[in-house]
């Protein structure tokens, strides 16, 4: 299986956060939570390819990952993962994908599993809603049945979208893929447990001033 992940640049990385949080913090809180997607990925046994036009990010997943470059004629999320999902079918085949965000703290192999164990035959769209409900993840058997949305509520627009592309809608109840870090709520709720309190997103937030000090 193939899992596309994008990443933002880190000059731009969780714009949500700067009254919160340094550039310089955005961009570690960035390439750690990247690191433990990326880790989760490889340990279900599927193949991690990052999307990403930074060089920092790009050396982050070097020997982890596979790195396709964004698309400068591209405009935007949706455009870049279209460009990225037209190139692998372009190169390799790809009668499935799962894209990913790269902001998910708590990702685990037990969660991508989940996803993959839950997915019906093609066509489908197998997803994961986030709390602020955005798609976290989306398994698509076959890529390119409807235009991606994401954005603002793109997880009841998906749902819609594959729906009416005639494709089976499975929403997957993932905790581990739920929570990505948007906001300074999204912060909050990471440190309220106990994993997240542990995990590697966590450890760097209470380093810079967030949760109690061990």
């Amino acid at each position: 299986m193939k899992v596309l992940i994008p990443v933002n640049a880190l000059d731009r990385a969780k714009g949500r956060l700067a009254e919160i949080l340094a550039p310089d913090d955005r961009a570690r809180l960035t390439l750690a939570t990247l690191r433990t997607v990326v880790d989760a990925v490889r340990a279900s046994g599927n193949d991690a390819f990052v999307l990403t036009r930074d060089e920092r990010i790009r050396s982050e997943a070097e020997g982890k990952a596979t790195v396709i470059d964004e698309e400068p004629a591209a405009k935007g999320l949706n455009a870049q993962l279209e460009s990225a999902i037209a190139r692998l079918a372009a190169n390799q085949g790809l009668d499935e994908v799962l894209i990913l965000h790269a902001d998910l703290p708590l990702a685990s192999e037990a969660g991508i599993r989940a996803v993959l164990a839950a997915a019906p035959p093609a066509p489908s769209a197998t997803l994961v809603r986030s709390t602020d409900g955005g798609t976290n993840a989306m398994l698509l058997r076959p890529p390119g049945r409807f235009a991606l949305a994401y954005g603002p509520d793109s997880f009841a627009r998906h749902v819609s979208a594959a729906a009416a592309a005639g494709m089976s809608v499975v929403e997957v109840d993932a905790p581990s893929l739920a929570l990505d870090l948007d906001t300074p709520a999204d912060i909050e709720r990471l440190l309220s447990l106990p994993e997240g309190f542990e995990s590697a997103a966590g450890r760097l937030l209470v380093d810079v001033g967030f949760g109690p000090k061990t």
